[in-house]
């Protein structure tokens, strides 16, 4: 009971003393204009401290942060897309030497077939060149005696025939040069021109070979595994 009656003069007492206070400060407030607009100024200053300026430092931390983060994101994207760029330039490389090193692989296989069939064709077409020179002479020897039995006159037997040449032609006293027989809807080259043909013939097909090898290389580069 003492407790609470000393409570009730103590907060009787404070009660007082804070309305006598505002009494005053309103009396000084109204006493002269400039009072009351140096408060003004006080409490707006007050409010400006204590409550905005921590506000917009706060605004202004979370900003600073924000910027911060999205550049970082920006740097992090700018260096992604250069390291992509540079791997794929890498591939792009790696590739084209792919594809360069089986392009000359097939040509260097392509042309060492050529070579080779062309230098067989010429080692066959000399032995044709050695066996028909063989011929000719032995014709030419046969002519000189138009003496024997059978034989017509004025007129040589033909040279034996050989299983690489045309048809063996017939050969006159007088004339040793070979007369070779073309049957009707054929075309008879020389040994020169046949192995011309036969030359052009190989390159034909060593191309075809060369263009399918190169349609077989694949141009875009290997897909990587997922």
């Amino acid at each position: 009971m003492i407790s609470l009656a000393a409570f009730k003069l103590l907060a009787s007492g404070a009660l007082d003393g804070l309305l006598r206070g505002l009494s005053a400060a309103l009396k000084w407030l109204l006493a002269d204009w400039r009072n009351l607009a140096i408060t003004a100024l006080a409490l707006f200053g007050g409010f400006h401290h204590f409550i905005l300026n921590p506000r917009m430092d706060r605004l202004l931390t979370q900003s600073e942060q924000l910027i911060e983060d999205t550049q970082l994101a920006h740097l992090g994207t700018i260096s992604n897309y250069i390291d992509a760029s540079a791997q794929a330039k890498r591939e792009a490389e790696a590739n084209a030497a792919r594809v360069r090193a089986e392009q000359e692989a097939v040509t260097h296989e392509v042309t060492r077939d050529l070579r080779s069939d062309l230098a067989a064709v010429t080692a066959r077409f000399d032995r044709l060149r050695a066996r028909n020179a063989a011929s000719v002479h032995s014709g030419g020897a046969r002519a000189a005696d138009l003496s024997g039995p059978g034989g017509a006159p004025g007129r040589a037997a033909g040279a034996t025939g050989d299983q690489d040449l045309p048809a063996a032609g017939e050969l006159s006293a007088g004339d040793l040069t070979p007369q070779p027989l073309c049957p009707a809807g054929l075309v008879c080259l020389t040994i020169d021109e046949a192995e011309k043909a036969s030359e052009d013939a190989h390159r034909h097909d060593r191309l075809i070979d060369w263009a399918i090898g190169q349609s077989l290389i694949r141009f875009a580069p290997a897909e990587s595994p997922e």
